[in-house]
């Protein structure tokens, strides 16, 4: 029963990984990222709106587009500079065994077995699934490598563990 997939960790991998994590956790807090842009935007720029200064209107309504470019473009940079000291991880190999209460992952710096329920969640886009062990150590799993059973498992499993976590 035992499935495996593999994780390839090279610098295009992990900057694609990096950008599809950062999307899900926007998508996740898009409501609370929005009202603290509001109540910023509105502390920031509110007299100026509320006299009518077209240039205070225009930079209010530009600083958001600004900010999430900036955030992008440090995340780009980040990524690059935190994979060039790490040449060790760099242009790693993992891979993952599952099993029905745990998985493995395998490298060439660490073995681990994580049983499922340590984990806090499973986030998911169209192209990675995201173990999540702590609110900063993120497992990536690549849907491109895994089959249709795992995929269906590792749904299946963040599923059990959403409706964990509501019943505590």
């Amino acid at each position: 029963m035992p499935f495996e997939t593999d994780l390839s960790c090279e610098l295009k991998d992990i900057k694609k990984i990096n950008r599809a994590r950062v999307l899900v956790m926007l998508k996740s807090n898009w409501l609370f990222i929005l009202l603290m842009l509001i109540v910023i935007l509105a502390i920031v720029y509110g007299p100026g709106i509320s006299e009518g200064d077209k240039g205070t209107i225009f930079t209010a309504v530009t600083a958001p587009f600004v900010i999430l470019v900036a955030f992008f473009i440090a995340i780009e940079m980040s990524t690059k500079m935190v994979f060039n000291k790490n040449k060790a991880a760099g242009n790693m190999h993992i891979h993952y065994t599952f099993y029905e209460d745990e998985f493995q992952m395998d490298s060439a710096l660490v073995k681990n077995r994580i049983r499922f329920d340590a984990l806090r969640g499973i986030d998911e886009d169209r192209n990675y699934f995201f173990l999540k062990l702590a609110p900063s150590k993120v497992l990536v799993v690549e849907k491109q490598n895994c089959s249709p059973e795992l995929i269906s498992f590792l749904k299946e499993k963040a599923t059990s563990i959403i409706s964990k976590s509501k019943r505590k």
